[in-house]
């Protein structure tokens, strides 16, 4: 892994390539891209379709490039991300954020101008930075997957996070499927992944 990669992760979280998606949301939307991306180097933003992405919509946002890597928008924020920030962001640049929330907003914005800016997807797992020290959700793990219209321009992201009380990572398969459930999204199957 190059070593700028390890670099834009928060302390303690770790950043790694799709292959080692350990959650299965997370998995589902390194799986679909995947799919869509077919033998260009990724997708355009209009390869996208709400039947492949219906089992991670909740965790998905889309963000669009603004002024090549100059500001990012967010065009959509599914219902868990929404709840995990308790506030959409759709509409809402980035550079807003970091006017209202500075750390928070340079976070984001080095996340999304790597993503943008290789133009390679990663996954960032780890503590979340955001949350207060008695939340219930303090771990998260994040799909970041370029989009473009060209191989040569990143002009939209992709990113399919999740967010939970404990790392995701050690938690033995029953229980994540107990907090999925507590969710009320399920846990998709391996099979789900690829029937879409």
């Amino acid at each position: 892994m190059p070593q700028s990669i390890a670099r834009i992760g928060t302390e303690g979280a770790l950043t790694l390539s799709l292959d080692e998606a350990i959650n299965p949301y997370v998995k589902l939307g390194a799986a679909y891209w995947r799919s869509v991306c077919g033998r260009r180097r990724f997708p355009a933003r209009a390869d996208l379709t709400l039947r492949g992405m219906a089992a991670i919509l909740p965790f998905a946002v889309i963000l669009s490039v603004v002024d090549r890597g100059a500001d990012f928008e967010y065009r959509y924020v599914g219902e868990a991300q929404r709840q995990a920030f308790k506030t959409s962001f759709k509409g809402l640049r980035v550079s807003q954020i970091e006017a209202a929330v500075p750390q928070l907003g340079s976070l984001l914005r080095n996340a999304y101008e790597h993503a943008r800016a290789l133009g390679t997807p990663f996954i960032i797992r780890g503590r979340v930075d955001h949350e207060p020290a008695d939340s219930k959700l303090l771990y998260h793990e994040s799909a970041f997957l370029p989009l473009g219209v060209s191989d040569a321009e990143v002009d939209h992201l992709l990113i399919v996070g999740v967010q939970i009380p404990e790392p995701f990572w050690d938690i033995p398969m029953d229980k994540l499927t107990t907090l999925a459930d507590q969710s009320g999204a399920g846990v998709p199957s391996a099979a789900s992944a690829t029937a879409r």
